[in-house]
């Protein structure tokens, strides 16, 4: 999969189809250490975005470690009182920068003022007259995807809370995922695992229609690299690994978007 540095100010940029997902990688690229002003940065992003979506292909910027960039000056009124309410600042600085992706990013061209995020009759975010989009956050890491062709959910997770997968396999895996699980090689399960999860995760975000409450009955076949599923809508599901497997991060979209472009911006593990 060729990799294109389009300028010194980011990471890498990386157009993906079908064809390029291993069973193993999924979507991968490096993360390089940043070297730009906040302007530069976001610029460098949001064209990225738009020339992906220009081409008909989704778009996913990652961030990782990049709490300095996290500027509140760009959100609405709203956001920033939600910010101050965070306790933590790792959940604070984690809000801002997926609000940030949202206003640089999403938010449609020509609109200066901070955007209000409106909210769907399923409690899923969006921007009238914008691209749908979804935002996820873990640990140090925030991914925003963007498309023009709803569904679209992503979901990023360094599982840094949980102690034994093992607890949450009766409550999260559909039957046939924990056969295939528990039949892996040891050294695979764990791995098996998060990818259920990331998967039904981002199928609970790009739907927004509530699966919590039974997602151990969906089958998000876990055997097949990049499946695409008729329940509980018809969604692809792909994955995009960053460097040292330090978070998993899975993608559900429209099956009909050809290609993925993903970028990931931040400091190497």
């Amino acid at each position: 999969m060729p990799m294109n540095d389009p300028v010194d100010t980011c990471g890498g940029i990386q157009t993906v189809s079908a064809q390029d997902v291993t069973p193993e990688s999924g979507i991968a690229c490096p993360l390089t250490i940043i070297n730009a002003t906040p302007a530069a940065l976001w610029r460098e992003i949001r064209d990225a975005c738009d020339d992906a979506l220009g081409q008909g292909h989704a778009f996913v910027a990652i961030l990782h470690r990049m709490e300095a960039f996290a500027d509140e000056c760009f959100l609405a009124d709203e956001d920033r009182q939600r910010a101050a309410r965070y306790r933590q600042a790792g959940d604070r600085h984690n809000f801002v920068l997926g609000r940030n992706l949202v206003h640089h990013v999403v938010r449609p061209r020509g609109m200066s003022t901070p955007c209000s995020v409106s909210i769907g009759p399923h409690g899923k975010p969006f921007l009238p007259n914008a691209p749908a989009y979804n935002v996820s956050h873990s640990g140090r890491w925030v991914a925003c995807a963007v498309s023009r062709d709803e569904p679209v959910g992503i979901d990023v997770e360094t599982f840094a809370r949980i102690q034994d997968y093992r607890d949450l396999l009766a409550v999260i895996t559909h039957p046939a995922e924990r056969r295939y699980i528990e039949q892996a090689p040891p050294d695979q399960r764990l791995a098996l695992f998060k990818r259920c999860w990331t998967r039904k995760e981002a199928i609970l975000k790009a739907t927004g229609e509530g699966l919590s409450g039974h997602l151990h009955a969906i089958d998000v076949c876990l055997q097949r690299n990049e499946p695409v599923l008729n329940h509980p809508a018809l969604l692809r599901l792909m994955h995009l690994t960053a460097d040292q497997a330090e978070a998993a991060i899975a993608l559900a979209l429209n099956p009909s978007v050809p290609a993925v472009v993903a970028m990931f911006v931040g400091e190497p593990c």
